[in-house]
């Protein structure tokens, strides 16, 4: 079967986007042809049974003519492509369900955001199949949901050290200092007032600590919130504690993961995030505040949303803790990308067959 495959970015490169190589490459495995469609091109070296065409945003076409480039694409390479998968944006099912409908392609959509849009509900009506990482992950009851959990690169995302000792790993960073990270963008969704409290407090009470932020702010909006981040950081004189990392190439996150203490994971999207799983699968400790976590996070490593006091306390005990090697189990069992990229394969490859049953 050959796969028509719409998503926003391809570059190796990007924090946020580079891991969907990583699909592409294993979508490449189970097609006989996968041709995508992305909004932008950047760095990438994919299988020869892969073309990547972009809309042109990196060349800067306008989005009239992206709309354009679009329809003309889909048509023109319709003998190309037997079924769609449309990746995070509801828009492209939206425009295109009509079309290709006509052309007779299935159609089968990746979403994973708390948000609910009119956008999104279109795309629940003329979607075939809906693919989710939890059920949190997708918050219209429909039918065509099938949830697969999240797809981490457990080879990519792994421990650096040897896991045959894990009480000496646990002191691998014992130093005196507890070296705390926070990975994803710059937004005010990730609550990240909170860890500038929770490091004002541990400075109060003489604790030693760093902070690492790797991570950009991508919109406007999002920047005005990092400045005001940054300056929090100063009026509490927290400068020499915090280093804010900025974006960083997807390849290189794991030694930010391997060489920190403990992962803190803020996020409300409300949602299982990809950062909090990358963290469990290179051993790292973790802790977080959001709901989704509960499910699977003991609940001496959840802290309550915005409380900074109880943020501190846990990030003081688990820094005497040993890591436990079940949270890593956990993300290759359940999150596994050649697991969720099988699941996905197998039902578009077998596109008359009924979905599994949802619990």
């Amino acid at each position: 079967m050959k796969l028509l495959i719409i998503t926003q970015k391809v570059d190796q490169n990007d924090q946020l986007l580079g891991f969907f190589i990583d699909w592409l490459k294993r979508f490449a495995e189970r097609f006989e042809k996968v041709i995508v469609l992305c909004l932008e091109k950047g760095e990438f070296n994919l299988p020869e049974n892969v073309k990547v065409i972009s809309l042109g945003k990196e060349r800067g076409v306008s989005k009239l003519k992206q709309f354009f480039n679009f329809y003309f694409l889909i048509f023109t390479l319709s003998k190309d492509y037997d079924n769609v998968f449309a990746h995070m944006n509801p828009i492209w099912v939206v425009l295109g369900s009509i079309p290709w409908r006509l052309l007779g392609k299935k159609i089968y959509f990746w979403y994973t955001h708390k948000a609910v849009t009119l956008k999104l509900r279109l795309a629940e009506k003329m979607a075939d199949v809906i693919f989710t990482a939890s059920k949190e992950s997708f918050r219209i009851e429909s039918e065509k949901v099938v949830v697969t959990g999240h797809g981490i690169d457990t080879e990519l995302f792994k421990p650096y050290f040897s896991r045959s000792n894990l009480k000496e790993e646990a002191l691998r960073f014992d130093l005196g200092v507890i070296k705390i990270l926070s990975v994803g963008r710059i937004a005010p969704v990730k609550n990240y007032g909170t860890l500038i409290d929770a490091a004002k407090i541990l400075k109060d009470r003489g604790v030693y600590f760093s902070i690492t932020m790797v991570g950009e702010a991508a919109l406007e909006q999002d920047k005005e919130y990092e400045k005001s981040l940054k300056l929090k950081v100063k009026s509490l004189k927290l400068e020499d504690s915090f280093n804010f990392v900025g974006k960083i190439d997807h390849k290189d996150l794991p030694r930010y993961y391997q060489s920190n203490d403990i992962f803190v994971h803020l996020s409300k999207t409300g949602s299982v995030d990809k950062a909090l799983l990358e963290a469990m699968a290179c051993r790292t400790k973790v802790l977080s505040s959001n709901d989704s976590a509960k499910a699977f996070l003991p609940a001496s490593l959840i802290f309550n949303e915005n409380n900074s006091s109880e943020l501190v306390e846990k990030i003081i005990i688990l820094s005497s803790q040993e890591v436990d090697p079940s949270l890593r189990e956990y993300v290759i069992k359940n999150n596994n990308l050649d697991n969720l990229i099988d699941k996905i394969s197998k039902i578009i490859n077998d596109s008359n067959i009924s979905l599994p049953a949802q619990q």
